[in-house]
């Protein structure tokens, strides 16, 4: 059937899932219920309700990622190649190339592949781009892409629901490839829902039809349809340690934080009421009253746990930049020790220049006039302002022009 999935996907999606909650924040994280914070015992659904809301999730994976996206768009990529207009709305709906390639890079880092695919409205090409979980299948000679569309609801025009539909990108057994749009459609007696093509479409350039499918796929394993473990999974799974702790340590501190009265040696005491004007009267002169109060380590091991697990989550964080340099360097010294020090944010940096290279490379090939499509992505991280940033693309101009400067100055000495 068209929803059938591939075995890789059914392998990776419970880690898939894991990353894209604990990048939603808490909301994501806490609505996932038991599956990353189980019941303590035989707690009942009120208490674990409880238990669950108290809980702070601090959300280190994206504190990280938007910190190193951030950082490395702090520099515009150049690219050359493409038509002005379509950077300017790479999508056909308003989003430039600039804020398509940020999305791109956090998906890299994220979850390690994402995909491209170009299309033509009639009137221009454009790029849409697939998220890990939505490439749900492939084979030799096809690719099916999960997507959300609105629906109305039958019995109210105002109410609007999402429906799933699937994308059907197929060569043909000529080579020619061909779109297929899959939906829930009744059947014939109009009761049964069953899976129906609602729409065909073969694109073309300039009257030819494709003998590709116009899609492009970047995992941690290369331009292609394999799949990988997210490169940040360590830090997901630390982040969610941190959470755990963090609803202990809080369950913890709600029991034990208000001193509970008692008093032994009284068989029938009636209600005692607590306040500073309040007295207790109590017959029986042997009677001892105080108050329980807590004592020992136990939520002090609990603290030291998640102090441990955030610096851990900091140094999981830190590798990402690992290969960053400390105050100004020469270029060359900085080429050298980006090479000898690729870090995590680096090669997903190049995964997304490749993968929006190619992608661009698709769309200017439907355009009428293709040229040959270069990108070049930021790869100097860790500055501290962005004037003191070199870029690669402009550090060799900059030297060049400094010993021109400076010859022309001993000329005018001699």
């Amino acid at each position: 059937m068209i929803n059938s999935t591939h075995p890789q996907y059914d392998k990776m999606l419970p880690s898939w899932d894991k990353c894209r909650r604990t990048y939603g924040g808490e909301e994501d994280v806490k609505a996932a219920g038991q599956l990353y914070l189980p019941k303590l015992g035989s707690q009942k659904t009120e208490s674990y309700n409880a238990y669950k809301k108290r809980a702070y999730f601090f959300n280190g994976v994206a504190k990280t990622i938007d910190g190193m996206v951030g950082t490395s768009m702090r520099v515009d990529p150049v690219i050359n190649g493409v038509p002005k207009e379509l950077l300017k709305d790479i999508t056909g709906t308003g989003i430039s190339v600039i804020d398509f390639i940020s999305y791109l890079l956090t998906e890299q880092l994220l979850m390690g592949q994402q995909g491209v695919m170009v299309d033509h409205n009639g009137e221009r090409p454009y790029l849409s781009g697939f998220k890990a979980e939505q490439i749900v299948n492939w084979m030799d000679d096809r690719i099916i892409l999960a997507e959300q569309y609105l629906v109305a609801d039958d019995k109210d025009e105002y109410k609007q629901k999402f429906e799933t539909q699937y994308r059907e990108l197929v060569l043909d057994d000529s080579g020619a490839y061909s779109v297929y749009l899959w939906r829930k459609v009744k059947s014939s007696g109009g009761v049964m829902e069953q899976w129906g093509i609602v729409e065909t479409y073969s694109p073309s350039i300039k009257g030819s039809k494709f003998t590709n499918i116009p899609f492009v796929k970047s995992s941690v394993d290369g331009l292609n349809l394999s799949t990988e473990k997210p490169p940040l999974l360590p830090l997901v799974d630390m982040n969610l340690s941190h959470y755990r702790s963090s609803a202990d340590l809080e369950h913890g501190r709600h029991f034990t934080s208000l001193p509970t009265p008692y008093i032994i040696g009284v068989k029938d005491a009636g209600t005692i009421q607590l306040g500073a004007e309040t007295a207790w009267v109590i017959p029986n002169e042997k009677a001892q009253v105080g108050f329980l109060e807590f004592t020992g380590q136990g939520l002090q091991s609990l603290e030291e746990a998640i102090t441990q697990k955030g610096q851990m989550m900091a140094a999981l964080g830190a590798q990402l930049i690992s290969g960053q340099r400390k105050g100004v360097e020469s270029f060359e010294a900085l080429a050298l020790k980006q090479n000898a020090e690729m870090s995590h944010l680096m090669a997903a940096v190049k995964r997304t220049e490749g993968l929006i290279t190619n992608a661009l490379q698709l769309l200017v090939d439907w355009t009428n006039e293709p040229t040959e499509v270069t990108v070049k992505l930021n790869t100097v991280f860790g500055a501290d302002d962005e004037d003191d940033l070199i870029d690669s693309r402009a550090g060799k101009d900059r030297k060049q022009k400094q010993k021109d400067q400076k010859k022309e100055g001993e000329k005018d000495v001699i």
